[in-house]
């Protein structure tokens, strides 16, 4: 069966899911040609309810890692699965249940349509993150910013949503087997396709939360993450503008070095104002202390 004469593939990456999995599985449209279920070396059920639906209906697919990759390197696996098979759309849905199906076509269409060859949902439109909490949602507008500058994609938003549908031909301008690993995985992916001239899409998705328990520890996670992106943008800049000699880069360059001069001499002068505060401070003190010694005397 296929969508408007596409094969469509799906990539279900999990880690723990037994909770859930289940009801992301059933949930899936019947339009989907094939269903990729990878679990990351979980230590519950995950793999034997994946391998329940594999045994029953020939459409699911089930791996499963020997030991833990990150979900980085699980969605990779499910991605090399479905170019394998021939499919041509290819779209990851957590397994978490918090990726609505019904809003795959709006994911779909604008690939079918030429309008984009990489689309990605999008919580941060105001009134769809309803749900978010506080946190999670300060660290979602934050990466979103650093991303933005990082990617040079301005017009995407929500780059930690995982909700993604990508055609195979740009799917395999990709080297798969350097994206990062880990959570930033989302990240490294929109900075690589616009390396490789992808044309992306956002599509609005409301945020769904539900019995979902988040494995992501946010303050560890967004320092990591803010590092890999300021080392990721430099990487972008020397591999598409510098190396290949375009004026701009030259721009970029100049930029950064007088931005990193600007830094250091306000560093510099930051902390000559407050050494000298400190000695004149202090040496006022000491003058007055004998000024009221010499007093008492």
């Amino acid at each position: 069966m296929c969508y408007k004469n596409k094969l469509i593939g799906v990539v279900v990456p999990a880690f723990n899911e037994e909770l859930l999995i289940r009801e992301t599985l059933m949930s899936i449209p019947k339009f989907v040609d094939k269903i990729y279920v990878v679990d990351d070396c979980s230590r519950d059920g995950t793999a034997k309810i994946s391998k329940e639906f594999e045994v029953a209906d020939p459409k699911y697919a089930c791996v499963s890692h020997e030991q833990n990759k990150g979900v980085g390197s699980t969605i990779v696996t499910g991605y090399k699965k479905a170019l394998d098979d021939g499919m041509q759309i290819i779209i990851v849905m957590a397994g978490d249940n918090q990726m609505d199906p019904k809003y795959l076509p709006d994911l779909i269409d604008p690939i079918i349509e030429g309008k984009a060859e990489f689309t990605k949902g999008n919580r941060l439109k105001p009134g769809y993150w309803n749900g978010m909490r506080p946190l999670r949602l300060f660290g979602n507008i934050l990466l979103n910013i650093l991303t933005k500058i990082a990617s040079g994609y301005w017009n995407i938003n929500d780059p930690q949503n995982g909700y993604v549908a990508l055609n195979s031909s740009s799917l395999r301008k990709l080297d798969l087997d350097k994206l990062y690993s880990g959570y930033a995985f989302e990240n490294d992916m929109m900075i690589k396709s616009n390396v490789e001239g992808i044309k992306m899409a956002n599509v609005p998705i409301p945020a769904k939360y539900g019995k979902e328990i988040s494995k992501i520890r946010y303050k560890k996670f967004l320092v990591k993450t803010s590092m890999f992106l300021f080392y990721s943008f430099f990487w972008r800049i020397w591999t598409e503008y510098i190396r290949n000699f375009r004026p701009i880069g030259l721009l970029y360059f100049f930029g950064c070095f007088g931005l990193l001069i600007g830094l250091i001499l306000i560093f510099a002068g930051t902390w000559k104002i407050l050494v000298c505060g400190l000695l004149l401070f202090g040496s006022g003190c000491l003058l007055e202390s004998r000024m009221q010694n010499n007093q008492e005397v």
